[in-house]
């Protein structure tokens, strides 16, 4: 078992390292430009490795078939669990780009339960706007159906016989867990997505996800099972996590995650390709070694670190009625494309007011205005960098898809070096009769 001092330590540079990813999200977010992507957890929808994040597929039809396993030590001085390999498998579907549903099919016995998930709040939904720094929000559920006595690791039921007679065995909770209340499991969780080089451009593209959410049921309930027997790091319900992702190439994706599951601190990889997803994660860090003990079944499935493999594939219904098997990299990139020539035209022409509007502030001999041209000059000069970055950003993805832009940005309108920083002190009049002088041409 891991000394008190050293599980401390570790709780302890979790948090303040979870706190100043958080602090820096707050200060320095600005728009999102990247897509973030989330794989199924091990057994429940899509998150990191066990817990839930805000997000949902952006596509209608987009589904993801998903197979983890988890290693277990076994003795035969507890015979009630022998298996050292549990199998689970599970199904989702998004609809609308704002909810997902899923069916998690929990052993070979078809003990079995429902998931679903409401996207509240979609930070994708502020780019550009004041509102940039707000992260995604959901609302979810979990374990809906008739197994309402599974564990957070899914088990909890055991064939038997019939107590009055027959053949057909029944599926019934074990002595174990008939105690556990794990069923429809609500949660609420925040997600907030960001890339390196949103926050500076000479950065690298690697994106960066921090979650954070509570919940009841499968996050807080232990049945009559001591606490400190069931898990090492139990918080109550509260579980936050974070995600890094960079792409080494178009296609392929690389994601590491560490995260506290509301029981115990977890940490993992997966690589994606072109739908096709593979992970590994090992869980309950904080546990310490297995101690076995005969007549304790606790021992044999709680407070140990444990190995998990995930495979999973994912596509869209209408993308394979179409032929397309397998999600092409290329697409994604199109649409990003076309979302920052957007921005781009957009900065452009917000460019060319402004700087309308300082032309007709010099124009004029009015000496407060002197202060609104200034303001307008700084508003001028982040626009313009802003403007560069995003062209910057657009001529990588234009690279990466091997091709020219369908639509070519609009001509960039370059704003004036420096224009007068005092307007005329006494303008001459005008001679009588004279047309009054062109306030000039915006651009």
């Amino acid at each position: 078992m891991m000394p008190r001092v050293k599980r401390a330590t570790f709780r302890a540079c979790a948090g303040w390292g979870l706190a100043l990813v958080a602090c820096s999200v707050v200060l320095l977010a600005r728009p999102l430009h990247a897509q973030a992507e989330f794989a199924q957890t091990l057994n429940w929808g899509s998150g990191l490795i066990d817990i839930p994040a805000a997000w949902v597929s952006p596509l209608s039809g987009d589904f993801s078939l998903n197979w983890s396993a988890k290693t277990l030590q076994t003795s035969p001085a507890i015979p009630q669990y022998s298996n050292s390999l549990t199998g689970k498998g599970a199904l989702q579907v998004a609809l609308f780009g704002r909810a997902e549903l899923g069916m998690s099919v929990l052993s070979s016995d078809f003990e079995h339960g429902f998931y679903g998930q409401a996207l509240i709040l979609n930070q994708d939904d502020f780019r550009g706007k004041a509102g940039a720094f707000l992260p995604s929000v959901a609302f979810g559920i979990r374990n809906v159906g008739p197994y309402s006595h599974i564990d957070r690791f899914g088990l909890g039921y055991e064939e038997t016989l019939p107590a009055n007679g027959g053949s057909a065995p029944q599926i019934v909770p074990d002595s174990l867990h008939r105690d556990f209340k794990t069923g429809n499991t609500i949660y609420g969780v925040a997600t907030k997505s960001f890339s390196l080089e949103d926050l500076r451009a000479s950065w690298p593209d690697i994106g960066m996800s921090l979650t954070v959410g509570y919940g009841n049921g499968l996050f807080s309930n232990h049945g009559s099972i001591p606490l400190r027997d069931y898990a090492a790091d139990a918080t109550g319900g509260l579980f936050y996590g974070i995600k890094t992702d960079f792409r080494p190439s178009t296609n392929t994706m690389i994601s590491l995650m560490a995260e506290n599951n509301a029981w115990d601190f977890n940490v993992g990889t997966a690589v994606s390709w072109r739908g096709l997803r593979a992970g590994v994660s090992v869980t309950e860090l904080a546990a310490g070694s297995a101690h076995l003990t005969a007549g304790d079944p606790a021992s044999a499935l709680y407070r140990y670190p444990k190995v998990n493999f995930t495979l999973g594939w994912a596509s869209n219904i209408f993308a394979l009625l179409k032929g397309n098997v397998l999600e092409n990299r290329a697409a994604q990139l199109r649409k990003q494309r076309d979302v920052l020539l957007a921005d781009i035209a957009q900065r452009q022409t917000h460019i060319a007011q402004l700087q309308g509007e300082i032309r007709r502030y010099e124009a004029q001999n009015l000496l407060e205005l002197e202060e609104r041209r200034a303001q307008a000059q700084t508003e001028l000069q982040t626009e313009t960098e802003a403007l560069h970055r995003l062209e910057e950003r657009l001529k990588r993805i234009e690279i990466e898809t091997q091709g020219e832009p369908e639509t070519p940005p609009p001509a960039q309108s370059q704003p004036p070096a420096n224009p007068p920083a005092n307007p005329p002190a006494n303008p001459q009049p005008s001679a009588p009769g004279s047309p009054p002088p062109s306030p000039g041409h915006t651009l």
